[in-house]
């Protein structure tokens, strides 16, 4: 087809060259029957017709890129770090200023801890009492002696009651010893009282039994007065076991209240250690607390890098928890580029897809763009305010500068740019074909 085109060109070409122009010698009708039809309409003829046959055959063999277009933004690998206060306080000191690279561990602001600080003082003392208050309590139930070096006066309130204590308990302890001993003098006075009688006893039975075998010769009131002593004496004997009964058990009951007495305050005591040492545990946790709180008061950087944003400018400023104070950039991280893509293309967006990077700030027609490749899809979308549902897409850029100027730009964090990446090929007529089809189906289809 292309070489017959080309044949009628060439005849045309050479009618043109090779022109009889005899008929322009004769009469003006004769001129205008003779004269042969112009070359030059048969040309432009087949010149459209080639160009038609060959836009129809492009547009139907050649192919284009299909790309999505996604606005997005340079980060970090890994995003930048953002530091926040550990708790409410006013700021005293601003050490940094956006750009400055940072070390780790470099102070980048304070803040005053003149909020904390009398709670740190007052926790402190209180521990201090209470760990007094404890070495009391165990001197006390451990029967130990307990002399403080110190000349505060928590130190002499506790010296005094630990003295008041012990002459409770020994106030006491004294009291059931008199008690004791006074037993023991009434139970020594029953038992000799009981051994005398005891004898006399013996005596006068002896006598009854003398007196029984000879109770005919002598007089009968005489020997009765020996049996009735003998009976008396006996129920005077009785008496007295029930009463050296009575006084053993008591000594022996003094004896275990003397035991209560002992073991229900050192009990005490032990009670009031236990509790002691669990309100020391809880103050020094709230003192680590603090402190720890107070070592955060001076914020520090968590890493190399580069102060890439300060939020707070303010001295005297007040900061509240989880409030952003900067954003740090690590030094030596990759960059990448995270960008939004619309719900209606994320279908067709896989990782290792390659994608040409536009940077706003450098325009692409001068400075041209950077190739880079697609290198994670986010499983779900977020919601945009202005978009709707969307999805992000992370890219990594196969070069990190810019020819600029004749120099070579590095590319920060933080630069806007629009991301194109390419999803595939589609053949030119397609673009013609699938809005008719598209159309054509919801007119039959719509009612």
């Amino acid at each position: 087809m292309f070489d017959k085109i080309q044949n009628e060109i060439n005849k045309v070409i050479s009618k043109i060259i090779n022109t009889d122009d005899s008929h322009e010698f004769k009469p003006i009708l004769s001129e205008i029957e003779d004269a042969p039809l112009s070359p030059i309409g048969r040309f432009t003829f087949w010149l459209v017709v080639s160009i038609i046959t060959i836009t129809i055959l492009w547009v139907t063999i050649a192919k284009v890129d299909i790309v999505i277009s996604a606005k997005g933004v340079v980060i970090a690998d890994g995003e930048s770090k953002i530091i926040q206060p550990l708790d409410t306080g006013v700021i005293s000191k601003i050490l940094v200023k956006e750009g400055d690279f940072v070390k780790k561990g470099q102070t980048l602001m304070e803040i005053d801890p003149a909020t904390t600080e009398p709670q740190v003082e007052s926790i402190q003392k209180n521990l201090e009492d209470t760990l007094l208050e404890i070495e009391r309590l165990n001197a006390t139930a451990s029967g130990k002696n307990f002399n403080v070096d110190k000349t505060s006066s928590s130190a002499d309130v506790q010296q005094n009651l630990y003295s008041a204590s012990i002459a409770t308990l020994n106030n006491q302890i004294a009291v059931k010893n008199s008690e004791y001993e006074q037993t023991l003098d009434e139970l020594k006075s029953a038992k000799e009282e009981k051994r005398i009688k005891q004898e006399i006893l013996n005596n006068l039975s002896d006598k009854e039994h003398r007196m029984s075998n000879v109770v005919d010769v002598i007089a009968f009131d005489e020997y009765q007065k020996v049996v009735n002593d003998v009976k008396t004496l006996k129920a005077e004997i009785i008496k007295l076991n029930y009463k050296i009964n009575e006084l053993n058990s008591k000594k022996i009951q003094i004896n275990k209240e003397i035991r209560v007495i002992k073991e229900d305050f050192r009990s005490k005591n032990l009670d009031k250690l236990a509790d002691k040492i669990k309100s020391a545990n809880e103050l020094r946790s709230n003192a680590d607390q603090i402190i720890f709180r107070n070592s955060k008061q001076s914020i520090k950087s968590p890493c190399d890098g580069y102060v890439d944003k300060l939020f707070i400018h303010t001295i005297g400023g007040v900061v509240t928890p989880a409030q952003q104070l900067f954003a740090i950039t690590p030094d030596n991280t990759p960059i990448l580029v995270k960008a939004i893509v619309l719900n209606q293309d994320i279908g067709f967006v896989k990782e290792g897809m390659p994608a040409s990077i536009k940077i706003d700030t450098f325009s692409f027609q001068k400075y041209g763009m950077i190739e880079g490749r697609v290198k994670t899809v986010s499983k779900n979308s977020i919601e945009d305010e202005k978009l709707g549902r969307v999805y992000e897409v992370y890219i990594t850029p196969l070069s990190h500068t810019l020819k600029v100027e004749g120099k070579d730009e590095e590319i920060r964090t933080g630069m806007s740019l629009n991301a194109e990446i390419n999803v595939g090929k589609r053949r030119i007529i397609e673009f013609f074909i699938y809005p008719l089809i598209k159309y054509l189906d919801e007119g039959l289809s719509v009612r």
